[in-house]
């Protein structure tokens, strides 16, 4: 084997790998999504609720940057894990565009995108690691706010059924996004509370000591992934 072919097959090998480290770390964000989602719906009001699930979402995200050294990697598990989100669909019997479908998916890339941004800002810097870590949640907790309202304007308007319709669902519907002032007020309240629930969040990981693992076996990825799945299926029906 020339040189050349060992350089392609390393570099082939080398992104399976990182697409089973995506695919492992965003099913194991559906799993706390659909678990602790789920039960927090049921005993707390949205408001904690989705305070709680941000710095969840944050930590796990940290944990995965600190475990594989990849910024960049919180924004492949949003990509994994809002999508599964999709599958509230079936359990709530509702269209796939209705806003308390589309939202949490919103939500998701939201923070995935913010996080990696951030997280790829203090990679590198000579700070403490619990300093970066509570730099990148707190950050993100803010960025993802902003970038959560810009999809429910934009991309959310577009795609969300007709309020008719949503009324007659009886589902949910994002009125602050109406208007600027609304966008204003959601913000005002938002940005804040996201920010230190995600520092918090990103500090405690900081902290506590996280091994540092340069790779997985494909087997134990894959493994991993198809429980993490059934368990995210299995709680978002019975939960």
């Amino acid at each position: 084997m020339t040189t050349q072919d060992k350089l392609t097959t390393t570099l082939h090998t080398g992104t399976i790998n990182t697409l089973l480290i995506v695919l492992l770390f965003g099913s194991l964000w559906g799993v706390v999504e659909a678990l602790f989602g789920g039960l927090l719906h049921v005993i707390l009001p949205p408001t904690y609720q989705g305070k709680i699930m941000i710095a969840l979402a944050v930590a796990l995200m940290a944990i995965a940057v600190r475990q594989t050294r990849k910024p960049w990697i919180p924004f492949g598990m949003a990509l994994i894990a809002a999508p599964l989100k999709l599958f509230s669909a079936v359990v709530f019997s509702l269209p796939v565009s209705a806003p308390a479908i589309l939202n949490p998916v919103f939500s998701i890339l939201a923070q995935g995108a913010a996080f990696a941004l951030f997280a790829i800002a203090v990679e590198g810097k000579r700070w403490p690691v619990t300093l970066r870590f509570a730099l990148a949640g707190a950050g993100a907790g803010a960025l993802q706010s902003l970038l959560f309202a810009g999809l429910v304007r934009g991309p959310g308007h577009l795609l969300y059924l007709p309020l008719t319709a949503i009324r007659e669902l009886g589902t949910k519907f994002p009125y602050w996004s109406l208007s600027l002032s609304g966008i204003g007020n959601f913000l005002s309240t938002s940005v804040p509370y996201s920010a230190l629930a995600a520092g918090v969040a990103g500090m405690i990981i900081g902290l506590v000591p996280v091994r540092v693992h340069t790779g997985f076996r494909p087997a134990f990825m894959l493994a991993g992934s198809a429980l993490c799945l059934g368990i995210f299926f299995l709680a978002s029906w019975f939960i």
